[in-house]
């Protein structure tokens, strides 16, 4: 591949170097994979990876907390901001946002569980989630289904952490769980055929890359993203991370 011309790229990488501000701390899209590694690692990292070096360019990941990574497009300290983050209309009235990936919530059961189709099969069992996330909701609306139609509820324990909703379920303690299919991706990845998916949700979440507000550098970010879609590349990723082939597989406007 030829370097492109400098009008062929956005402005902000025209010096050859992109700086990304991520929160490197969701797997599998990114995180260190060991404590004390200097580098990150993840679908969402290859993916800017990528588009760097389409640009002819070389991505620098600034990592911070996750509520300053739009700020700090404003301060002029990243370029861009890639971090599973939604894209939402509060955040495109300040910023431009290329939506690249859908996420879905799934029923995830020990991968011996060959019984379980659907959230309904949980009746009666017991269910781990983690505290304090939208997931208690999702399944107290379910119980009232439950109820509704003469069937017992599930049995829902909480969890402080997602590792030890997944523990509960390795042991036996817990039938099943609900989760983002990125977290159930990386937990299959970690422990092959311990887990699988036995439901996903319709309803999906669309994480993007985020960048200052200009009309062009946003063309070229969402062309980036769509010769990667289009030539295959995208689709390898996916497959690397054990992620669900038509995650990518969303408008990008």
């Amino acid at each position: 591949m030829h370097a492109p011309a400098a009008a062929d790229k956005p402005k902000f990488a025209t010096e050859g170097t992109l700086k990304v501000c991520t929160a490197g701390d969701f797997p599998p899209m990114q995180y260190y994979k060991n404590p004390g590694d200097a580098n990150l690692v993840g679908f969402e990292i290859d993916v800017i990876d990528a588009i760097a070096k389409r640009w002819d360019a070389k991505a620098e990941f600034v990592v911070g907390d996750f509520k300053g990574l739009l700020p700090s497009l404003d301060s002029q300290r990243c370029d861009l901001v890639a971090s599973g983050i939604m894209i939402t209309p509060a955040r495109l009235e300040k910023y431009d946002g290329v939506p690249y990936f859908g996420s879905h919530v799934v029923l995830l059961v020990p991968g011996s569980d060959a019984d379980s189709k659907a959230p309904e099969d949980m009746s009666g069992k017991v269910m781990a989630i983690e505290a304090g996330t939208t997931y208690e909701k999702v399944i107290a609306d379910l119980n009232a289904k439950l109820a509704a139609g003469g069937k017992a509820p599930i049995q829902v324990q909480t969890y402080p952490s997602a590792s030890g909703v997944i523990e509960q379920i390795l042991v036996g303690r817990a039938a099943s769980t609900i989760t983002q299919d990125t977290t159930a991706a990386f937990r299959m990845m970690q422990m092959p055929n311990r887990l699988k998916v036995a439901y996903t949700y319709a309803d999906s979440e669309t994480y993007g890359i985020y960048m200052r507000k200009n009309p062009a550098d946003r063309a070229m970010v969402k062309d980036a993203i769509e010769a990667l879609q289009k030539s295959g590349e995208m689709k390898d990723l996916l497959a690397k991370w054990s992620l669900p082939a038509t995650s990518t597989d969303v408008p990008h406007d």
